[in-house]
């Protein structure tokens, strides 16, 4: 899988300088005139006299990856941005100049798939999808910033604009950043508002497949830049949703399922079948807590230690399975329980209410959200009625200060990344828990940058405008959960797969290798960065430790998080100490 590597540089005077170079490495990007540098390995397509799109780039249209970008000589920049996301689509980020008014914008595809990140030095403003080259570029070592850390761990679901370094901040998806150079203004070209249902909706049936003519187009682009490729698999929903969107596409793939030792987190069963239903090679790893290292950082390189620190381990097997099946790239599912809107309230109930009367949300939603939450009548037309007079928070974010130090219990309020709770709504309030639940997958998926060889394609923006436009009741059609993602592909997938409302993961590992190398973990936290720089709650976090494993619930899965964090913020420092030498 190709990554996407780039740094951009711009000096920080009054007016960019016209034209914009080409430099022949990422730390000779800082001089007279804005300079980028891209990976050998980094795709670009032509934008002719506009400027330079680096990334994957498709045709909304076709589908298929475009080398150019036909553009009107005369048109603005931001008329040509907006052109951009309405013909094309993939994981990209353009940069435009214009000489008429010196300036320079970058706009960030809406996805997400490829993150941009902006640092600064004194003399040159800083754009780059890769938080290394930020620091190389400028020629100095990027510093934790321990208040946005401590910010991050109170909101560890919710990607924030600003970063965990000092200076750091991440451009947001489907906006333009006009830079001139000592002023800056960011101007959205893409809202998530625009693609929420409107009027007339199409039946359960006529949605269901459009939603499988986008996805075979969407997963068949991208397999058509990857190449063959693996599908981590579990045989539930999203997975067996890529799977069979694949196969309906004819496209080169295996699976790989990971499974625990124990029955509890293995689904050997239904991803088997699945692969055998769907004629694809198939492979099976089993999770070993040898080998979890608890040294290891899964986020090394990265703005923020958003990924969890096993998946170290997840990772490792991964990429065995993938060399076993023949493929490079490892594509996965994540975010799909995000974008086919897995709600567990009375958000599609009132949803329906506003928009088609009592009738057809009493008889058919409430029953439906009932199937789906497991919960009576009563308990669910309550929590309707608590909704209707306003008893929800358009926020969904909570913070969490377990194990967190008083001086690092901050009232600062975080920035979303995407500040889409914000948005109207119109007549559909339930699609706030939809944009919530869109917003809590930005630091799971993978997207097309620096790290494994891994994709989440279910987040391309084909099929997230798609789902945003399908409205929360149809969701659960017929009292299942993704209801619509299931009948897209009700052909050609095992009816026991098809029919899943639940499965395993990969628990009774995490638990088992915390409980082997609890005295390593225990020693990182309390004699570590985040203790030191007062961050967490030292006597609370060696209380923690004291804890049977089987009593400490989800606070296994918080002290793993405090643990990536001590080993991220100890990969930059490392990183400094290189620097400098």
């Amino acid at each position: 899988m190709k990554q996407g590597r780039f740094v951009l540089a711009v000096p920080r005077r009054r007016g960019v300088p016209p034209v914009v170079r080409r430099s022949a490495s990422p730390d000779d990007v800082c001089g007279d005139n804005a300079s980028f540098w891209t990976s050998d390995d980094t795709p670009e397509a032509s934008l002719g006299t506009h400027g330079y799109l680096i990334g994957c780039v498709f045709s909304a249209q076709t589908a298929r990856t475009v080398d150019a970008v036909p553009l009107p000589e005369s048109e603005s920049v931001q008329a040509a941005a907006k052109r951009l996301v309405r013909n094309y689509w993939g994981a990209y980020v353009a940069i435009l100049p214009d000489p008429g008014r010196r300036t320079l914008a970058l706009l960030v595809d809406p996805s997400g798939l490829f993150p941009v990140y902006r640092g600064m030095s004194q003399t040159h403003v800083v754009f780059s999808s890769d938080a290394c080259l930020v620091g190389e570029a400028v020629g100095d070592r990027l510093k934790v910033d321990w208040g946005a850390l401590a910010l991050f761990l109170r909101y560890p679901e919710l990607r924030q604009k600003q970063a965990c370094l000092a200076g750091v901040e991440e451009l947001t998806p489907g906006t333009l950043m006009v830079t001139a150079g000592d002023q800056e203004s960011e101007l959205p070209v893409w809202r998530a508002a625009d693609y929420l249902p409107r009027g007339t909706e199409p039946s359960f049936s006529d949605a269901a497949a459009e939603l499988r003519e986008l996805a075979i187009r969407t997963c068949a682009a991208w397999t058509d830049r990857f190449g063959p490729v693996a599908v981590a698999t579990s045989g539930g929903v999203d997975s067996s949703f890529l799977c069979a969107a694949l196969a309906a596409g004819h496209s080169d793939f295996g699976c790989i399922t990971l499974a625990t030792s124990d029955s509890s987190g293995d689904e050997s069963e239904y991803a088997r079948l699945l692969a055998e239903h769907l004629g694809a090679d198939f492979t099976r790893r089993v999770y070993d807590t040898t080998c979890y290292r608890p040294t290891a950082c899964a986020s090394a390189g990265r703005s923020r230690p958003g990924r969890k620190g096993f998946l170290t381990a997840v990772d490792a097997l991964l990429a065995a399975g993938s060399a076993e099946l023949g493929k490079a790239t490892v594509l996965d599912g994540n975010g799909g329980d995000n974008l086919f809107c897995f709600l567990h309230s009375a958000a599609p109930i009132v949803d329906r209410l506003r928009n088609e009367g009592p009738r057809a949300a009493l008889f058919e939603t409430l029953p439906d959200m009932c199937c789906v939450t497991g919960c009576d009548v009563p308990t669910m037309l309550r929590a309707t009625g608590k909704r209707l007079m306003g008893g929800h928070s358009k926020q969904n974010w909570a913070p969490d200060s377990r194990l967190l130090a008083d001086a690092a219990i901050l009232e600062d309020s975080p920035v979303p990344l995407t500040p889409w709770h914000r948005l109207s709504t119109w007549r559909h309030p339930g699609k706030h828990d939809h944009f919530a639940l869109i917003m809590r997958a930005q630091h799971h998926v993978h997207g097309f940058g620096p790290g494994p060889a891994r994709f989440s394609p279910l987040m391309s923006q084909p099929l997230l405008e798609f789902c945003l436009g399908v409205p929360t009741w149809t969701w659960v059609t017929g009292g299942q959960n993704r209801a619509l993602a299931r009948a897209a592909f009700a052909d050609l997938l095992p009816r026991s797969v098809l029919d899943r409302t639940s499965k395993a993961g990969p628990d009774s590992f995490i638990r088992s290798a915390f409980d082997r190398h609890r005295a390593v973990l225990r020693d990182l936290l309390l004699d570590g960065q985040l203790a030191e720089q007062g961050v967490i709650d030292r006597a609370a976090v060696e209380q923690a430790f004291t804890l049977e494993t089987s009593r400490r619930g989800s606070l296994v899965y918080r002290l793993l998080d405090l643990v990536e964090a001590e080993n991220w913020s100890r990969s930059w420092e490392r990183a400094a100490t290189i620097r400098a030498s």
